[in-house]
């Protein structure tokens, strides 16, 4: 919620300078066409945010001076905000309904779609927390809905599940191609979403907000994720991906694109409390780390070469970033693409642990530089070690235990403790297939030894 209360902040900052040009009947209103034929939209309040209560009713038209004003748009944020409002009935002309102009009104229960409107804009009804249907008029060419869901006409994509409806699951038409942006945005009720296999394409924040979701699983047919869909899911666990996906895959619950190359999720709410980012990833999404409060360690390895906004947002448990590239990666982008990376991070407190010789790049970098304690200790990425009794090496996704006494037990781990491998070596060359790239821990009797792959 902070990403649209800031974007709400902001648009009341703008309409402050640009003010609204008339107010009827405690509808405020801009003139977008002061020549025939004269027309006008619904918009914010300057004053106090907005703050309509009660039912509003927007009328055809409005007079002003001596023009009358077609009414033909509910604006961006429009009624964002007005918590004590009930119901807002539209006329028939109204043709479009702007960005978050519901937004955040929780006693709104129910609403109307007329036939005239062809066009809705994102995260309209976001936050209307009590919101159970949305009804359109059965003429309506653009628009349809059914059982309270908003759609377009032929229902291949799924724009608004209210967020007030009591359901504790649901499953997704197999009609639909296309999850619309939030589309299930602040759907608390839910703990179960089934994605049937006819869905292709999953948009921006989909999900978000949906905190009753624990798990969630990605189909064969998805072909494309757009930024991170699961914003704020705070208590998802996992997230499984069929492995016929050919796009996407998941890794422990987390999600990826194929290949590895781009992480675009870690659930907020995964167990363990140190994570290491494979070391194929390029890329790592807006938003993926994003209220991971349990995290105390996060590793980026040295082939991460883009961070994108937020990507570690509100990971307030966090003591210590590995950071392994050389050059910080650049996190300066004036185009608002990698934004607030750290924010919520203690950067007072988190100590950042640098390559050798790159104290200074990162002291002087945007962003990394807001690290109070940066730490010039780490190495080369570590792909073979020596223990007393053998020696440990990484070649092509294979461990190779040499030199280890016959007979002596050999256990692979993961950092968070998990074995994935025992067995009494029975040979003086031994080789153990690793399932993905991270950190591991092997055991060879008594002796330990990390590796990094």
């Amino acid at each position: 919620m902070k990403k649209t209360v800031l974007l709400f902040a902001a648009l009341c900052i703008t309409v402050c300078i640009f003010a609204y040009d008339f107010t009827v009947d405690g509808v405020y209103y801009d003139i977008i066409s002061s020549t025939y034929p004269y027309a006008v939209e619904v918009t914010v309040e300057t004053n106090n945010a907005n703050s309509y209560s009660g039912s509003v009713t927007i009328p055809s038209a409005v007079i002003y001076g001596s023009t009358t004003y077609s009414v033909t748009s509910i604006g961006t944020y429009a009624f964002a905000l007005s918590t004590g409002l009930t119901s807002v009935t539209l006329s028939t002309s109204v043709t479009s309904i702007g960005d978050g102009a519901f937004w955040g009104c929780g006693l709104l229960t129910t609403m109307t779609i007329p036939s005239s409107v062809d066009s809705i804009g994102s995260y309209v009804f976001y936050g209307c927390s009590a919101l159970t249907d949305i009804f359109v008029d059965a003429t309506n060419t653009i628009y349809a809905s059914e059982d309270g869901v908003l759609y377009n006409k032929d229902k291949s994509t799924l724009l608004v599940y209210p967020a007030g409806k009591p359901a504790v699951s649901y499953t997704i038409s197999s009609s639909v191609d296309t999850i619309g942006s939030y589309a299930f945005g602040y759907c608390k009720n839910l703990t179960s979403i089934t994605i049937p296999t006819s869905v292709v394409y999953i948009t921006h924040a989909a999900f978000c907000e949906c905190t009753g979701l624990t798990t969630m699983t990605i189909p064969w047919s998805v072909t494309f994720l757009n930024n991170n869909p699961f914003y704020d899911c705070t208590n998802l666990t996992a997230i499984t991906v069929d492995p016929a996906n050919q796009y996407n895959e998941s890794v422990d619950g987390v999600l990826f694109k194929k290949g590895l190359t781009t992480i675009i999720c870690y659930p907020a709410s995964k167990p363990g409390s140190s994570y290491v980012i494979p070391s194929t990833v390029t890329y790592i999404r807006s938003g993926t780390f994003r209220g991971c409060l349990g995290l105390s360690s996060i590793t980026i390895p040295s082939s991460v070469t883009t961070i994108r906004s937020e990507a570690f947002s509100g990971c307030t448990g966090l003591i210590a970033i590995y950071s392994y590239p050389t050059t910080p990666v650049d996190l300066s982008s004036a185009i608002e693409t990698s934004n607030d990376v750290f924010s919520g991070v203690d950067t007072t407190t988190c100590v950042l642990h640098v390559p050798v010789g790159s104290k200074s790049l990162y002291a002087a970098a945007i962003q990394w530089k807001a690290f109070t304690n940066i730490a010039e200790d780490l190495t080369s990425v570590v792909s073979a070690a020596t223990v007393p009794t053998a020696k440990v090496s990484v070649q092509n996704g294979q461990l190779h235990v040499n030199g280890a006494p016959v007979g002596e037990t050999i256990t692979v781990y993961t950092l968070q403790g998990t074995a994935l491998y025992s067995q009494k070596a029975d040979a003086a060359t031994m080789s153990v297939s690793l399932p993905v790239h991270g950190m591991y821990v092997v055991k060879i009797g008594a002796e330990r030894v990390k590796l990094v792959y």
